[in-house]
């Protein structure tokens, strides 16, 4: 959902938006949505005024649910971004329809719709845990790589918690992923998920990983290990544990030695 800087910031559009959702007509609301933006492309801001305005008209689940799968049959990137905040208060109470709807969003064409799948995969992870995380593990080892980089990126929304008893989970979800040749997945695992996230939300038992996976003969495991720490908190975790880097800098193979020096370059710069 990005914004732009030359769309209106007016909010004439919101009474509209309200009125065409108390009528129970959700293309017409995500018209008058789409309209406030520029070639199709939403400010964040609309999105958030629109969040409010549906929590003030407070739909039930059921029709929340059958707004959404009405909007997701369009093909237009804010229906299917609105159909994804609509469904999102019911991650915890309705976990399995919105598994499915992020499943399905996150094998769409537009990057935009899979990043709003992504987070709604990661929010429903979140909020119903138990019920979840055994479905992404199938998905993460699964023939399509749209939907492997949603569990990763998942995973990354739900290591924002920072709970202590979900780290050895996450970290044992993303783990096949590793070996992973898209470079879809591979870039948004260990310089994004792992350097971006999970180093911070938790530092021991990533570095206790990150050792382990370095010993890992497979190439593309060695790429997201040295990236992990080519990304600005993974490289002061990597300050920490040089021996990290030592290690793979024997690997005489291209790929591994190029993330390497990715890595020793964001270094030095942090101690420069």
């Amino acid at each position: 959902m990005t914004a732009t800087d030359t769309s209106t910031t007016s909010t004439e559009w919101l009474p509209r938006f309200e009125r065409s959702l108390q009528a129970g007509d959700p293309l017409g609301a995500s018209d008058t949505l789409r309209k406030s933006g520029l070639n199709g492309w939403v400010r964040k801001d609309h999105y958030d005024l629109a969040v409010k305005a549906i929590e003030r008209i407070g739909p039930a689940p059921r029709v929340r649910l059958d707004w959404a799968e009405r909007l997701m049959a369009h093909p237009r990137r804010v229906d299917k971004e609105l159909a994804v905040l609509i469904v999102s208060p019911l991650a915890r109470t309705h976990f399995h329809e919105l598994s499915r709807i992020g499943y399905r969003l996150a094998r769409d064409d537009d990057w935009a719709v899979r990043e709003s799948a992504a987070a709604l995969l990661g929010e429903v992870l979140t909020e119903a845990w138990a019920n979840t995380i055994p479905l992404l593990r199938e998905w993460v080892s699964g023939p399509d790589s749209r939907l492997r980089r949603a569990v990763i990126v998942a995973a990354k929304y739900a290591a924002r918690t920072r709970k202590p008893e979900w780290a050895e989970a996450l970290l044992d979800l993303i783990e096949p992923a590793l070996r992973d040749h898209e470079e879809y997945v591979r870039k948004n695992l260990g310089p994004f998920a792992i350097g971006d996230q999970f180093v911070r939300s938790y530092p021991d038992a990533t570095l206790a990983r990150l050792r382990r996976w370095m010993h890992d003969p497979d190439e593309n495991v060695r790429w997201n290990v040295a990236m992990a720490l080519s990304a600005a908190s993974g490289a002061r975790l990597g300050q920490k544990a040089p021996d990290i880097l030592e290690f793979l800098a024997s690997d005489d193979r291209p790929f591994v030695r190029g993330a390497v020096r990715a890595a020793e370059r964001r270094i030095r710069t942090l101690a420069a």
